[in-house]
């Protein structure tokens, strides 16, 4: 996770914005709950030092620790307890873009739906989680690009959105059915100079 620190012109007062970040074939839980510790951490001030071990946590450093601990075992228990649509499980036995076109017709798919679907698919199936990011500066637009992988098969669900919020946030779909190469597909979406785009891959929006 990406700490920046931005100061309000208007108000100075400063402010904390978390960002995903990348990484390549790893347990979605053990990424997620990282990430949330840790944000929980430098929310309720944890020092920098103390974050990154240069000092040793102290006793209320440590208190907050395990204050973000527990909200994290409580978010993934959460996680755990949400439906997923019987069809996300299908799409893991697939390997036909038709049936996976078909499949995914009018699914609605919320981010928690999502995230507690990459769980499960991991933790029952096997399915390493890798995430890869790409910004628009110039359109003001954020692509998040999550792959989850078993063997040859993989599966990407990815966002874009033009700000942080939810609700304008759309989510796509393709996989290693849809004739595109894994490594290619990755290339694109991290470039710098807006090769990436939606338009010219094969997809579906959900």
């Amino acid at each position: 996770m990406i700490q920046r620190i931005f100061t309000h012109k208007k108000t100075n007062k400063k402010l904390i914005m978390f960002e995903d970040r990348e990484f390549e074939k790893e347990n979605p839980i053990k990424q997620y709950g990282n990430a949330v510790i840790v944000k929980q951490m430098v929310l309720n001030g944890v020092p920098k030092e103390e974050m990154i071990g240069e000092k040793g946590l102290t006793p209320t450093s440590n208190e907050i620790f395990k204050g973000a601990h527990d909200h994290w075992l409580k978010l993934k228990s959460d996680f755990q307890k949400i439906k997923i649509p019987e069809n996300l499980i299908k799409l893991l036995n697939t390997n036909r873009k038709k049936d996976q076109e078909k499949l995914l017709d009018g699914l609605f798919l919320p981010l928690e739906i999502l995230t507690s679907f990459i769980f499960k698919a991991y933790h029952e199936f096997g399915y390493t989680l890798s995430q890869y990011i790409s910004e628009f500066s110039k359109k003001d637009s954020k692509s998040v690009a999550r792959i989850i992988d078993c063997g040859e098969h993989w599966h990407c669900f990815f966002t874009t959105s033009k700000d942080s919020s939810e609700e304008k946030t759309q989510i796509h779909y393709l996989s290693s059915d849809f004739g595109i190469d894994r490594t290619d597909l990755v290339k694109k979406i991290k470039s710098s100079d807006s090769l990436f785009k939606l338009d010219s891959l094969p997809h579906i929006t959900l």
